[in-house]
């Protein structure tokens, strides 16, 4: 007895959730009780597939699903479910097939795939019109593609085209014609889609193969059964593209791994997958860690849908600094108090004064500047010295230092080092280099947490003491580090090239391009944000959004200028209210802004206005009937259906403050934070993109610059 549950079906119970604990005891009965008593099983009039049945959900709702096996046991696919009268015409018309290509199980609808062609065929053509996949139709039908769409998708003159054609295949097939459209070869695509091993009739065997299980997934068991419908039926867990697949699953990679990919692709899913592939394996300590804790809450409560009990007391979540702490804390008991921002910026400009610093460079020893040349240059170095210092490298930096400039810096740090000392106080980088000499000394080594593996998310964002920390905290070898990065999302930390750490990644990393989270208007727009900014790897190399794409259409992103702040914040409320009276579910709708300021205004007119709001919590989710509102930073690593970007206003995107007393040297990257920060923000929305502003608009609006 088993059940193979397509994707359709899933997402079906996902979008309602007043079906969710009937269709449990639905799959479970089904699962169970081969005579199906109580199921009304039946056999629609005319089907085009023999082995189609519907069978009752509730009185409301039934279930279409193949019968695709009775010998040793019933073996039914779970197709979708719809309302009585639904269910009914749907049965009629799907078709269950295993793609000869590559042994895909695939759901189909021939006649809507057909008057899709038809549809396409009848629209005006222009000659010459450029051609979006150089090949021929026999090319993409020896790949797996239906014949009928095959021989008109090679005369597609855009993307979109080619999309809304091929609207009724399986989800493969349309990734594959997209994948072609956006380079890819046809050898990597019969590699990527297992296009060239045998199919198997097996409906068992097809629906494990890697293709296949963007769309299927085989429940033998009453635990898969409840551990898939009590959870909160996110898709990632289950259903992923063959590349995110290999990359999390694949047994041993000889050294540290780095995955690569833009918003939307997928990177964190395939880091916490490896992470739990890990933990699976006995005797075990498995650190999966990111740059904040509310991403590691997240982190806490989205693995525990892929592991049991046993599976996750060997994984250990938090944020880096979270661990970088717990490592100091073990061999010197509790660090002393974080010296605060404000009183870091005083400390420095109390060095500089008193340190003899040389006119040609005293203007430039800004608190910023000096915070990052401490974090990303003193800090790193393997031996704490003046002389390591005058020798180090100084990548991205911006800023040139002489020898007797250098001199001068370090002069100030020193003297800063001694304030921090006096106080009886410490900071987050400090910390980090006291865990990395922990780490590196056998003597104490013994004393602090160590681990097996190593995943780390959101790993453009750590600085250099961090990577000196991780890398401590796992011994070198097969499957030690784990890294999962995008150079466009770097809003904290400066350029880093992971080798000068011990971490090589050359030759062991990957670049996701496929957007799973939002529309291609949506997606578009993003990249608009991003433009030509140029953005480094944590390899050292140029890092590119070439082949970036999405699947999915959607509106455009509305772009909406006001007089006043009170006009836009009006509207934001009136565009609020419309989306719930549609209902949309308010949790899923998220308000960003840039400063407190925009937040505040944002929140306080929800709630005069009846909705109910929150402040997007540090430590995870909070009230789950809530709309969010957030600052562009903590909204990194989250995911909405909607979102709005209040305040984006020259002046405030980018934030004039942040330049304000820096050199003119530096104004290059805070301009490239503040812009990735922007592109954080817009990349939030999975459907529709709504970007406020009074006055006059951002300079980063890709549609109005």
């Amino acid at each position: 007895m088993g059940v193979i549950m397509s994707k359709e079906f899933h997402k079906a119970i996902d979008v309602d959730g007043s079906i969710k604990a009937k269709a449990w005891d639905f799959v479970t009965k089904l699962n169970q009780n081969a005579d199906l008593t109580g199921l009304d099983l039946k056999i629609p009039k005319n089907p085009a597939d023999k082995r189609v049945r519907t069978a009752r959900v509730d009185l409301s709702y039934r279930a279409v699903l193949f019968a695709v096996s009775d010998d040793p046991e019933p073996m039914w696919v779970l197709a979708a479910i719809r309302t009585h009268d639904e269910a009914y015409e749907e049965a009629q018309n799907l078709v269950l097939d295993i793609n000869p290509a590559n042994g895909a199980m695939e759901v189909l609808r021939p006649k809507a795939i057909i008057k899709r062609v038809e549809e396409f065929r009848a629209k005006p053509t222009t000659p010459d019109a450029h051609q979006v996949l150089p090949f021929k139709p026999a090319e993409l039908v020896a790949l797996g593609i239906n014949a009928e769409v095959a021989e008109e998708a090679v005369h597609a003159a855009t993307d979109d085209d080619l999309l809304v054609l091929a609207g009724d295949l399986p989800e493969w097939q349309q990734q594959v014609l997209l994948d072609l459209a956006t380079g890819t070869s046809l050898d990597q695509v019969r590699t990527i889609y297992d296009l060239d091993r045998p199919a198997d009739a097996d409906p068992v065997a097809a629906a494990q193969r890697p293709t296949s299980r963007m769309q299927f997934v085989y429940l033998q068991t009453d635990d898969e059964l409840r551990r898939m419908l009590e959870g909160d039926f996110a898709a990632w867990r289950t259903y992923l593209h063959p590349t995110q697949r290999a990359v999390a699953y694949r047994p041993t990679y000889n050294g540290p791994y780095r995955l690569a990919g833009g918003a939307g692709t997928g990177k964190t899913v395939v880091a916490l997958h490896r992470a739990a592939f890990l933990a699976r394996q006995q005797n075990v300590r498995v650190l999966l860690c990111t740059f904040t804790r509310n991403l590691a809450a997240n982190l806490q409560a989205d693995i525990h849908g892929l592991l049991c009990a046993d599976e996750l007391s060997r994984v250990e979540i938090g944020g880096v600094d979270q661990i970088v702490r717990s490592v100091v804390h073990a061999v010197d008991g509790p660090p002393g108090q974080i010296l605060g921002e404000r009183d870091r910026e005083s400390l420095w400009e109390e060095s500089v004064a008193g340190s003899g610093v040389p006119a040609d460079i005293a203007e430039v020893l800004t608190p910023t500047f000096l915070d990052g040349e401490y974090r990303a240059v003193v800090l790193a170095l393997p031996a704490h010295t003046r002389e390591a210092y005058f020798k180090a490298r100084r990548t991205g930096r911006g800023i040139r230092l002489n020898r007797v400039q250098r001199a001068a810096v370090w002069r100030v740090v020193e003297s800063f080092e001694r304030g921090v000392a006096s106080q009886g106080r410490t900071t987050f980088e400090r910390l980090a280099v006291r865990a990395a000499e922990i780490l590196a000394d056998p003597a104490t080594r013994e004393q602090a947490p160590t681990f097996d593996h190593v995943v780390v998310d959101e790993g453009q964002d750590l600085h250099a003491g961090h990577w000196r920390v991780l890398r401590g905290l796992v011994a070198a070898g097969p499957n030690d580090l784990f890294i999962a990065e995008d150079g466009h999302q770097r809003i904290y930390g400066e350029r880093i090239v992971l080798g000068h750490y011990g971490i090589e990644t050359r030759g062991r990393s990957r670049r996701l391009t496929l957007n799973y989270r939002t529309t291609r208007q949506n997606l578009a727009f993003a990249l608009g944000v991003i433009g030509n900014e140029p953005v480094v790897d944590l390899e050292g190399d140029d890092e590119s959004l070439a082949g970036y794409r999405s699947l999915y259409g959607g509106p455009t992103p509305e772009l909406r200028g006001f007089a006043s702040g009170d006009d836009e914040v009006t509207h934001v409320v009136t565009t609020i209210k419309a989306w719930l009276a549609a209902n949309v579910s308010a949790p899923t709708i998220a308000v960003l802004a840039r400063r407190t300021r925009e937040q505040e205004r944002a929140r306080i007119a929800l709630k005069e206005a009846g909705i109910p709001v929150e402040l997007l919590q540090r430590d995870g989710p909070g009230n789950d009937e809530a709309v969010k509102v957030s600052s562009m930073h903590r909204a990194k690593g989250t995911e909405y259906e909607r979102v709005i970007v209040i305040g984006a206003t020259e002046g405030v995107v980018p934030l004039d403050f942040v330049f304000e007393g820096k050199p003119q040297a530096e104004h290059g990257a805070i301009r490239g934070r503040e812009r990735s920060l922007f592109y954080v923000a817009c990349s939030r929305a999975r459907e529709q993109l709504l970007v406020t502003w009074s006055g006059k608009p951002s300079p980063f609006i890709p549609q109005l610059a």
